[in-house]
């Protein structure tokens, strides 16, 4: 039951792997079968072809062939004054041939024999080049219907093609030769000119050779630079001095300094009268070096720190008062104005040096623009005189390489001979024999070629669906209960019977059956069931009887109604009367139970079609109709109804509505898709619930219908009545 699983949809990459799996064995399949019905068309467009051929070969009249032989493998050159031989590139191969082929090669030839030879007949002469693989032999064939003619012709297309050869290489040596002359004629005078300039600028300008080709302005300006910014560097630092000692001042005359009020100090603190001189002595003295007053400073500052040493040690034994402890505060303040004396030196020798290196340093920048516009200047003439001198030597190496060229040109040109020459002249001409494999062989390959083309042409226009794979891939979404095998047999296709020998054909339908039956129906497991096709001869109505008796057999009551009320034949099968019927029963002539017959099949009943009227489906949509369904699906389990194709007559479209489910035929190799989702849609949008498609008749001997011929294996064939007495 491979095929007929009714599988939920799974979602990623497995449902988009198994779709491109159903197409690609879809489409397999297809040409599989359509080359199994069809392979006569191969073998009808084969024979073709290879007639074609046949009588052409036969029809041409009979041709001579005289061979010659011309050889390409080199040329005498001159290679810097020496002489040697230079084997040919077989780039020029396809040129040779080109030409001893061509028209004009022909034209000439034809020419030349009718001057030497007046009296010879002109005829039609093929001429054909081959190049011996492997080397640079190309054997010349000429094929014509006078042997005399041909040999004379051929002949003359060698002499012809020799001096064409010739006129062509003396032409191009002479044109070759012409552009050389003028590129040197041009050359020398743009090596006048270039000299010219240079000369003249030379004149021009004598700094050039002075500096001998180097900026002198330039280097002296880097100097001027390197001192600039030196002096900066040095004015900076004095600079931040004077604001560290500025910076000071104003906090002395803000008083922030409280300790020096009362004459003492906290340690490691300095007091206010030396922290001014300080500050701006030790930034100057970084840059500046050590002067006078910094020296003298430097020795007030030790001596202030030590009598602040030792007013701290007399305060330790006496009073603030005592005569030591005043003399020696006495001391410190003398020592801290003549430190206020040398920081006043000290600051005024700071703003001296900050005003000296502005002006040096002004008179540098003034130095240094008048230096970068003599550098600039420099350099500009400097860099026209390269050029100029890069310009001539380019302009006199090209041109001594072109007159070098030239001679070497005229030396070659002295020596040179061509490199193609006839090897063998053309030999008598003999009988062509013509060649019947190669021909056939093309008539039969472009015959099979052209029936294939004409096979894929025509199963492009057609849309019949061949298998079950083919089917899914153009209705993915429809469910599969089951597919019945082909019948190889020649009438109607009779009727189940109970151990029925055709053991494949009847697993099928209990396959169907057991479809029906365990199918998720997605609520009540339906009751009323209408079995229907697109368009007639689908098998539809010996599916419909047989699948009933198959569900008769499994052991439930099954009512089986021919509902096609114009062409109806489920009566013919089971042999039994065609009314009354279904159509006298709608009309009210009769009550449904009483039209019904038994068939011989065990819990089988049958209504048959019933006399043929028109406007059936009416009939199907009136009250009549529902009260019969009611009472009908009350008493038996299932009730059948075989009905007419949907795209003849409105009677199914009509009448589905009204029942339970929907099982569709599909007739495998005769129904169209595109009837088959014309049909679909039509009984969609009725809001049918189609329960699933059967797939008639289908082909058992392809691989996808292996669950069908598994059924053998389990077939146990009845004993007949001699077997079972023995």
């Amino acid at each position: 039951m491979e095929n007929n699983l009714i599988l939920p949809p799974q979602s990623g990459g497995s449902s988009t792997t198994l779709s491109r799996i159903h197409e690609t064995s879809a489409k397999f399949q297809r040409y599989k079968i359509l080359l199994r019905r069809r392979w006569w068309l191969l073998l009808l467009t084969a024979c073709i072809g290879v007639s074609i051929q046949a009588l052409r070969i036969t029809g041409k009249p009979d041709t001579y062939q005289s061979l010659a032989k011309l050889v390409a493998g080199g040329r005498i050159v001159a290679n810097e004054g020496n002489v040697g031989w230079q084997e040919q590139l077989t780039d020029f191969y396809g040129t040779i041939i080109e030409t001893l082929e061509s028209a004009e090669m022909k034209k000439r030839a034809l020419v030349r024999v009718r001057a030497l030879y007046p009296d010879l007949k002109d005829t039609n002469v093929d001429i054909r080049v081959a190049q011996t693989k492997g080397s640079a032999i190309f054997n010349v064939f000429a094929i014509g219907s006078e042997p005399k003619f041909t040999k004379i012709f051929l002949d003359a297309m060698l002499d012809e093609f020799v001096a064409f050869r010739q006129q062509i290489r003396e032409q191009g040596l002479e044109r070759a030769l012409n552009t050389f002359t003028e590129t040197v004629v041009k050359k020398s005078k743009e090596l006048q000119e270039r000299t010219e300039k240079l000369e003249a600028f030379r004149k021009a300008n004598d700094v050039v050779v002075l500096t001998d080709g180097r900026n002198e302005a330039a280097a002296f300006l880097l100097n001027l630079k390197a001192k600039r910014e030196n002096l900066v560097s040095e004015l900076k630092d004095i600079q931040n001095a004077l604001l560290d000692v500025n910076a000071a001042m104003i906090d002395r005359e803000r008083g922030i300094a409280s300790d020096s009020k009362v004459g003492t100090a906290a340690p490691g603190k300095p007091s206010d009268g030396q922290s001014l001189p300080q500050s701006g002595m030790e930034g100057a003295g970084a840059t500046l070096g050590m002067t006078t007053a910094e020296r003298d400073y430097l020795e007030t500052k030790k001596e202030i720190m030590q009598f602040e040493n030792e007013r701290r040690q007399l305060l330790k034994n006496f009073k603030p008062g005592h005569p030591d402890v005043v003399i020696i505060e006495e001391k410190l303040e003398s020592a801290k104005l003549l430190l206020d004396n040398y920081a006043d030196n000290i600051l005024k020798e700071m703003r001296s040096r900050e005003s000296t290196l502005g002006r040096q340093l002004r008179g540098l920048e003034e130095q240094i623009t008048e230096k970068q516009k003599e550098a600039l200047a420099l350099g500009s003439k400097l860099a026209e005189h390269e050029r100029l001198e890069e310009d001539f030597k380019a302009t006199k190496l090209a041109h001594d390489q072109m007159f070098e060229r030239v001679q070497k040109f005229q030396d070659f040109q002295n020596v040179q001979t061509d490199y193609v020459a006839i090897q063998e002249h053309a030999s008598p001409a003999y009988k062509d024999i013509q060649d019947w494999i190669k021909p056939l062989f093309f008539g039969l390959t472009g015959g099979l070629f052209f029936g294939m083309f004409v096979l894929v042409l025509f199963d492009r226009l057609d849309d019949r669906m061949n298998s079950y794979s083919e089917f899914l891939s153009l209705f993915p979404s429809e469910s599969v209960l089951g597919q019945i095998p082909e019948q190889r047999q020649r009438g109607d296709v009779a009727l189940l019977r109970p151990n029925d020998d055709r053991h494949l054909y009847a697993e099928a339908f209990r396959n169907v059956r057991s479809s029906i039956l365990f199918k998720n129906w997605q609520g009540k497991p339906p009751k009323t069931i209408l079995v229907t096709s697109a368009v007639p001869n689908e098998g539809k109505t010996t599916l419909t009887s047989n699948l009933a008796v198959t569900m008769a057999t499994s052991g439930a009551r099954v009512l089986l109604a021919d509902c096609d009320l114009r062409r109806g034949g489920v009566s013919e099968l089971f042999k039994l009367p065609g009314s009354p019927g279904l159509s006298d029963v709608l009309r009210g002539k009769l009550h449904w139970r009483d039209a019904v017959q038994e068939t011989g099949v065990r819990g089988l009943d049958l209504l048959a079609r019933g006399e043929v009227f028109d406007q059936t489906s009416e009939m199907l949509l009136s009250k009549t109709a529902d009260e019969m369904l009611k009472e009908m699906s009350d008493e038996y389990d299932y009730v059948i109804f075989d009905s007419a194709p949907v795209l003849v007559a409105d009677d199914t479209a009509s009448f589905a509505p009204k029942l339970d489910t929907v099982i569709f035929v599909v007739r495998l190799s005769s129904t169209m898709a595109r009837l088959s989702g014309k049909a679909l849609d039509l009984l969609y949008d009725r809001q049918v619930n189609v329960g699933g498609v059967i797939l008639n008749r289908s082909t058992t001997n392809l691989k996808e219908y292996t669950y069908y011929n598994y059924a053998s294996y389990y077939y146990a064939p009845v004993k007949k009545p001699e077997e079972a007495k023995a």
